[in-house]
């Protein structure tokens, strides 16, 4: 049964639109930190934060600290990840985990699977993906890697498999630029189980990112910076996506931030605005961001840093 319920889940897909193609493990393309997803899921490359794992690899020698942070869908829904990061060996090391479950009526028709989070139902699914990197500065560029060991469950069906990131980044003056290949590997093969029934592959969903960033600068009694990334999608789908951040410190060692988004949003019912805001004291920072779906229920994510 659980078996047939995964068979479900990749047929679906496989019909949309979009794909032509079926496809898995959907969290990786979900946001990964509270502070990227309210620059509308694409990082602030100088952040230093070690959810930059998860973006950018060549970034991970430049990261430290402790990142946590979970996401509701409503009811039904449920996101979280958490990154750990410190130097080593002369270059950077990090470690990350992501987790999402969801109980649904019937599988996702549409590629991002944040939508669906929010229907009430039987079915239950999770994903969760592991993450080790490391990264140093070679002939001036800053390049890394990551390997990743993801599996999927529906019901009683588990399946895993293991991929890889590489990203090299290079900051010039006050901007930081980053170009990163993930979610490399091998796909994976799913049996429905029931005599004379086809297997069917279920791919990673591979990415191409380039980044950039601009360092913060004042504007009056505000500091403010900005990001902005392109993704290609496996399916060929470009997702452009970029965000702006003002911040005010009354007094040093205390700061508060707001922060705006925006990003195409391919076939979702999500809004393609999102906003957030933090607040810094000392070494720990307290982080939200939201995002509105056309139809009940929103996106909350709640985070905490540490550095």
């Amino acid at each position: 049964m659980g078996r047939a319920v995964a068979m479900a889940l990749v047929g679906v897909l496989a019909s949309s639109p979009l794909l032509g193609q079926s496809a898995g493990m959907l969290v990786l393309e979900a946001p990964a930190s509270t502070e990227s997803m309210a620059y509308g899921n694409a990082p602030y490359l100088f952040s230093a934060s070690p959810s930059l794992i998860f973006y950018a690899p060549g970034l991970i020698e430049t990261t430290a600290g402790v990142d946590a942070s979970l996401q509701r869908y409503a009811s039904e829904g449920t996101l979280a990840s958490a990154a750990a990061a410190g130097s080593v060996f002369g270059g950077g090391f990090a470690i990350g985990i992501q987790y999402m479950r969801y109980g649904t009526a019937e599988f996702p028709t549409i590629r991002d699977v944040q939508s669906q989070a929010l229907t009430e139902g039987s079915i239950g699914v999770s994903e969760f993906v592991g993450t080790i990197g490391y990264a140093r500065t070679i002939l001036g560029i800053r390049t890394g890697a990551t390997l990743k060991f993801a599996e999927q469950s529906g019901n009683a069906t588990r399946e895993s498999g293991a991929a890889f990131d590489l990203g090299l980044a290079k900051d010039v003056g006050p901007v930081m630029i980053s170009l990163a290949g993930r979610n490399f590997g091998g796909d994976v093969t799913l049996s429905p189980g029931p005599e004379g029934s086809q297997d069917v592959t279920l791919e990673l969903p591979r990415q191409y990112i380039a980044g950039v960033s601009v360092d913060d600068f004042e504007v009056g009694p505000l500091d403010m910076f900005l990001t902005s990334q392109v993704i290609r999608r496996r399916d060929g789908e470009y997702i452009p996506a970029g965000g702006v951040e003002l911040s005010y410190w009354p007094v040093a060692g205390y700061t508060f931030r707001l922060r705006g988004g925006l990003q195409r949003v391919a076939g979702d019912d999500r809004s393609p605005f999102t906003y957030g805001a933090a607040f810094t004291g000392d070494d720990i920072t307290i982080e939200y961001a939201f995002q509105a779906f056309d139809g009940e229920g929103n996106g909350h994510r709640i985070g905490l840093r540490w550095r």
